[in-house]
């Protein structure tokens, strides 16, 4: 049974060191951004910066624990490094927020302006910069305790991965630099006219970045989504329907290398479908062979099994069954006399009447071909088994091996047995001549109901035409 990862699991020792240690770094260069954007913090001590943002810290790594804590459970709309990149951000925005009131507190003389600047510088190096490395490691972390967990709901884009990280590494460095200009406007070393200007263009540069970003995004979007749609054709068989993207990148090689994949698959299944004709029509003659031996030991025709074959398959599709059924009836119903190569010539092939003592023995050719096939796990020869053990019960029960009635005797023997009757009561055997059709026909309303069932009878003659055919086509030579 698969293991519910969860974030725990996903946040072990190892990553908090590289969480904490990175944390640690970035509260050392927070101090010198801090002190770089805002005058005011410029005027602290450098103690007391690096005081305040150690306080931060603390809470920031307490606040992070919870989260790790209170969300531990994997959300079912996202996978699991991305909900512990999610929950950093979370814990980045909180630890800006505690900084903007921490200096609200110690520095009621600061203007507004200056607690903003430190909440955004937490929101710019934590929340963007360095969430950015958390997700990266919390990937790293995750192949290496998922390898008996594959994704199977892919709700999260590559696009949307890129958008994000190109918008981030954009919009920082501008925000950074925009932040850096207003601090020396402030202090009037730069000009108003260059703050504007530097605003304007900073702005210009945002939005061309956005525009990009989504342009770009949608492009791989769609180019993505011509790939997943190639490979759901050769999944459904359209092996023809694979596209080709005209890109000179991966994504291109990865399309490219799926259709040449689909053309493969498909030379590869229509080898298989005629190695599998050509298996098919190998066991066909191998069962029409074995049901051959069987008659040719009985001084029978080979023709005799072929067209108990093909009757059979007649009145199973007019009874009802799928083609699938019909066709193993079709298939097994040669070998319903199998059991008679067990049986020995002078009973076989006497020309008389058999004693009580020999007849009992020819039945027992129902129960050899019984267990020659038996064991078999194929379809056609599990039918097969069947049909050789069941083929001479009577619809009445008063027939042979287990004396069966009605319905308990399975349909591919109930048909299998008019088949054999009428072909063999109309052909020359060594211990009888041919009976006109006139006199068949007699004996099976006679005997429906009795020996034979009833619907089967009634669809045979309904169907007599196509019997005569089958007759006509496999005449004994």
């Amino acid at each position: 049974m698969k293991k519910n990862l969860t974030i725990q699991n996903l946040i072990d020792t190892k990553t908090r060191i590289l969480l904490y240690i990175s944390s640690l770094f970035t509260l050392l260069f927070l101090q010198n951004f801090c002190t770089n954007i805002c005058e005011f913090i410029d005027g602290l001590m450098p103690e007391q910066v690096l005081r305040n943002l150690f306080f931060i810290f603390i809470i920031h790594t307490i606040f992070r624990e919870f989260l790790y804590w209170r969300f531990s459970k994997k959300s079912n709309d996202l996978s699991l490094p991305r909900q512990a990149y999610l929950l950093s951000i979370v814990s980045w925005i909180f630890a800006g927020f505690c900084a903007f009131l921490l200096h609200y507190f110690l520095y009621p003389n600061f203007p507004i302006a200056s607690h903003i600047r430190i909440f955004l510088s937490y929101l710019i190096l934590g929340a963007a910069v360095l969430a950015q490395f958390e997700y990266i490691l919390f990937e790293i972390r995750y192949k290496k305790i998922s390898n008996n967990t594959n994704y199977t709901f892919f709700n999260e884009k590559i696009s949307r991965r890129i958008i994000e990280t190109f918008l981030i590494f954009t919009l920082a460095p501008i925000t950074t630099l925009l932040l850096i200009i207003l601090r020396y406007n402030t202090e009037g070393i730069i000009g108003t006219q260059v703050t504007i200007d530097m605003m304007y263009i900073g702005g210009l540069m945002i939005f061309i970045a956005l525009i990009l970003a989504i342009a770009f995004g949608n492009i791989l979007k769609k180019d993505t989504k011509m790939i997943i749609e190639n490979i759901n054709s050769i999944k459904s068989g359209e092996y023809n329907n694979t596209q080709t993207i005209n890109r000179p990148d991966e994504l291109g090689e990865i399309s490219f290398a799926i259709k040449d994949m689909s053309k493969s698959i498909k030379e590869g299944i229509e080898q298989i479908e005629e190695l599998h004709g050509e298996i098919t029509n190998t066991q066909k003659e191998i069962i029409y062979t074995m049901g051959e031996i069987a008659e040719t030991r009985s001084k029978e025709t080979g023709n005799h099994v072929k067209r108990v074959a093909e009757y059979s398959y007649i009145l199973a599709k007019k009874i009802g069954l799928s083609e699938e059924e019909a066709s193993i009836l079709k298939l097994a119903s040669p070998m319903h006399d199998i059991g008679k190569v067990g049986i020995p010539d002078n009973i076989l092939n006497k020309p008389g009447k058999l004693t009580f003592e020999e007849f009992e023995i020819m039945k027992t050719h129902t129960h050899l071909g019984f267990e020659m096939l038996r064991y078999s796990k194929k379809p056609i020869l599990q039918a097969a088994s069947i049909v050789a053990r069941d083929h001479h019960e009577k619809y009445n029960g008063e027939g042979y091996p287990r004396g069966l009635k009605e319905k308990e005797i399975h349909i591919f023997a109930r048909i299998t047995a008019i088949a054999d009757v009428f072909d063999a009561l109309g052909s020359d055997r060594v211990y009888k001549k041919a009976w006109d059709d006139e006199k068949i026909f007699k004996l099976f309303n006679e005997e429906k109901g009795k020996h034979f069932d009833p619907d089967i009878i009634e669809l045979f003659f309904e169907n007599i035409d196509e019997i005569y055919k089958i007759r006509s086509m496999f005449k004994d030579i």
